[in-house]
């Protein structure tokens, strides 16, 4: 298992070397509040993955038994946000904010988190921290992974924003309707098969195999197929490329820094169905990414108490206003 580890062992840089130092007067909070902060708390850590995991057994058992189609469209909602959970506490694996220990932070982001949404956190840490050392630059990971920018620099019509209306529309339904989902699933495909060492490949081909054959041999094909395929394929993917969407788009700011991202303070509907587990403090994880995701909060808080930030970050409150604000 050793296998799982990278060679990358330190954190990235919080901004690239390609912005100004002028336009980095972010705000400074004191080591004693970072440091604790930074603490990683096993405990919530892995209660953190035991909950989603949990609440997505409950939910194919409740719509299982209580079949209805309003309630399946539900279920595929909750458990994709689920799917995105996941995600979520994978992105703190790659950050190796998960867990204390190294090899368990790996092995455990990739058994329990990324392998079971098709990700890969070697290959996630390639591009994301590239995003953050580099973010809003040529270099920056994201604009190769998600295709939002052409090879000039510009960034492409689907990621142009905002949008009118019909346009926005339009653009969500895309990724709704399934088309992004078997991109997504053909592209994991292809990682599997040829990205990462011949043992990295080989435990993930063990990995699926395993899964796959234990499915079939409990007849369980169809559940596999509605309850965790069609999530992954579509609420998803869609909620995770909107929140890209609302964390890099029409952004207006004074400051150079905070015209790069925004936060989005999400109500209850935003954590159960589209951004879960503290993810869309984006702009408290940029300046502080070695935070966990379960202190972002009390970042936010404590960033709150500084002028520039209250005044200068680009603050929303829930993401049905982020909508309103990616449309012309």
């Amino acid at each position: 298992m050793s296998d799982l580890l990278t060679s990358q062992t330190n954190f990235p840089p919080k901004i690239g070397d390609d912005i100004l130092e002028a336009d980095l007067k972010t705000p400074h909070l004191s080591p004693d509040v970072l440091q604790e902060l930074a603490k990683i708390d096993v405990v919530a850590a892995v209660m953190a993955i035991a909950s989603e995991w949990i609440a997505i057994f409950i939910a194919i058992a409740i719509c299982h038994h209580f079949w209805h189609p309003v309630l399946y469209v539900l279920t595929i909602m909750f458990i994709g946000c689920r799917q995105h959970a996941l995600a979520v506490l994978q992105h703190e694996a790659a950050h190796y904010r998960l867990l204390p220990d190294k090899v368990w932070n790996d092995i455990v982001g990739e058994i329990f988190l990324a392998w079971p949404i098709l990700l890969s956190n070697q290959g996630f840490r390639q591009y994301h921290f590239l995003h953050h050392r580099y973010v809003g630059t040529e270099k920056d990971g994201n604009r190769t992974q998600y295709g939002t920018h052409t090879l000039t620099g510009e960034i492409t019509p689907a990621w142009t924003f905002p949008k009118h209306k019909a346009q926005l529309a339009l653009w969500m339904l895309i990724r709704l309707c399934g088309m992004a989902g078997v991109i997504y699933i053909l592209r994991s495909c292809y990682r599997i098969l040829t990205q990462g060492s011949w043992r990295y490949r080989l435990l993930n081909l063990v990995y699926y195999a395993s899964i796959v054959g234990l499915v079939f041999w409990l007849h369980m094909g169809p559940l596999l197929l509605l309850y965790w395929l069609i999530p992954l394929g579509t609420w998803f993917v869609f909620t995770n490329l909107l929140r890209l969407a609302g964390e890099h788009s029409a952004i207006e700011s004074s400051h150079c820094f905070y015209q790069l991202t925004r936060t989005t303070l999400p109500s209850w509907f935003d954590r159960i169905f589209i951004v879960p587990r503290n993810i869309s403090y984006h702009i408290e994880h940029h300046l502080y990414p070695h935070i966990p995701f379960y202190r972002l909060p009390e970042l936010h808080a404590q960033l709150m108490k500084q002028k520039d930030f209250y005044q200068q970050a680009h603050l929303t409150l829930t993401y049905q206003k982020t909508l309103t604000e990616l449309v012309v």
